[in-house]
C-alpha cells in the first residue's frame, strides 16, 4: 500500500503549486512517486460541470465515483508515495457547507484508503481571492461567502483528523522544504 499524502485547502490556497514542488523534490530523491488531482476522470468531471454543482447529493456521489476510479488507477501504478491535490476531505468540506450531513459524506467515502498525512494550506479568503481572480470568472460575493464557510470547515476537520496546517502565505520554497521534511520523516527519506 502506498503512502498517501493529500493537500487540502480552499481554492487559491496553493495546493497545486506545493504538490508539484514536493513531487519534483521526491522524484529527484529517487522515489516512485505519483502526483494526482481530483476530480480525476474527464467523463465524471464533465458530468459534474453539466449537472452536479446545484445538487450537493449528486455532487458528493459523482466525486465518490470519480474517486473510486482514481484509487483503482493509483493502485495499478504501484507507487511508493501518492501526492493528491485534493482527496475526500475536500468533498466533506465543500459539500457539508452546502447543507449535507457530514457523517453521511464520511460514510460515502469510508471505503477509500485514509491518507497518511493531510496538509491543509490555510489562507485568509481575501488573499485566496486575489490569487483566484487572475484566472477565474466568478460571482465575487458568492465565492467569498462560500470560501469563508469552507475555510472554517477545513479548520474544524484539521482539529478532528490531525491535519498538518501550513500557512499558505509563507514562501513556496519554505513550504516545500517543510513539507518534504515531514513526508521524509514518514517514509524515511535518504
Amino acid at each position: 500500500m502506498p503512502r498517501i499524502i493529500s493537500f487540502e485547502g480552499i481554492d487559491g490556497a496553493g495546493k497545486t503549486t506545493l504538490a508539484k514542488n514536493v513531487y519534483g523534490v521526491l522524484k529527484k530523491k529517487g522515489y516512485n512517486v505519483i502526483l494526482t488531482q481530483e476530480p480525476f476522470t474527464r467523463e465524471i468531471t464533465e458530468l459534474i460541470k453539466k449537472s452536479g454543482w446545484n445538487d450537493p447529493v449528486l455532487l458528493t456521489l459523482l466525486f465518490s465515483a470519480d474517486r473510486a476510479f482514481h484509487i483503482k488507477w493509483i493502485m495499478e501504478q504501484k507507487p511508493e508515495i501518492v501526492l493528491m491535490d485534493r482527496y475526500f476531505h475536500s468533498t466533506i468540506a465543500y459539500q457539508s457547507v452546502l447543507g449535507l450531513d457530514e457523517k453521511w459524506i464520511e460514510e460515502v467515502n469510508s471505503k477509500f484508503p485514509k491518507p497518511d498525512i493531510v496538509f491543509l494550506l490555510d489562507i485568509e479568503v481575501n488573499e485566496a481571492i486575489k490569487r483566484i481572480r487572475k484566472d477565474d470568472q466568478f460571482n465575487f460575493e458568492e465565492k467569498i461567502n462560500t470560501l469563508e464557510a469552507v475555510r472554517k470547515k477545513y479548520l474544524e476537520l484539521a482539529r478532528k483528523y490531525n491535519f498538518i496546517v501550513l500557512d499558505a502565505k509563507s514562501k513556496i520554497e519554505e513550504l516545500t522544504e517543510k513539507t518534504v521534511q515531514i513526508i521524509c520523516s514518514l517514509v524515511k527519506c535518504s
